[in-house]
């Protein structure tokens, strides 16, 4: 699994240096603005990126069917995937913590939206992984784009009602959003395992 999360790497070190550019441009709007919600919806797209670029390069090539002939398992095909979106995500959405470091931004409100949307992005990488593993990276990449925007909607408005509603329901909309996201993590890989064993290449 090192050896293809590395070729992936390989792969994608220039789009990593615009993903790169992408993650700083957000964070100076968000920091400029005093908007966190900026950088937060930039990190639900990092879990997917990296695979769905890494995915569409191997089915270009072929690579995966060379892999096999080599000795590279499917269970280690389909989990360097996951390490790839992880390796993205993460810093990524870590680095949202740094805001807290300007006092403006160290209110309840603030740690709930990072929390939430760490959350969700775990759960689109969650959900996106399996289907592009299933019907391959164009298919699925038009779900992709359909599900990030019907969670950005999704936070839009529950943000909205959140705010109304006050007390413990913050609270509680952050713990359910960890919660699917984290617990999705291993039942995704569960499910992507299981279809790329019987994917013929």
């Amino acid at each position: 699994m090192k050896g293809t999360f590395l070729k992936d790497i390989m792969n994608l070190k220039g789009q990593m240096l615009y993903y790169a550019f992408v993650i700083v441009f957000f964070f100076a709007v968000g920091a400029i603005t005093g908007n966190i919600y900026f950088y937060a919806g930039v990190s639900i797209f990092c879990g997917v990126v990296a695979p769905l670029s890494a995915i569409a390069y191997d089915e270009k090539d072929n690579w995966d069917k060379f892999a096999l002939a080599s000795g590279v398992s499917r269970k280690e095909l389909a989990f360097s995937r996951y390490a790839l979106g992880l390796s993205l995500f993460v810093p990524v959405w870590a680095l949202s913590f740094v805001f807290f470091a300007i006092p403006s931004f160290r209110t309840a409100e603030n740690l709930y939206t990072v929390l939430t949307f760490g959350g969700l992005g775990l759960a689109v990488m969650d959900a996106v992984l399996p289907l592009v593993f299933k019907l391959g990276v164009e298919k699925a990449r038009t779900v992709y784009i359909v599900l990030v925007v019907a969670v950005m909607a999704f936070c839009v408005g529950a943000a909205s009602l959140i705010g109304l509603a006050g007390g413990y329901v913050p609270l509680v909309a952050c713990a359910a959003a960890l919660a699917v996201g984290v617990i999705g993590l291993p039942v995704s890989a569960a499910v992507s395992l299981s279809v790329y064993k019987y994917k013929d290449f």
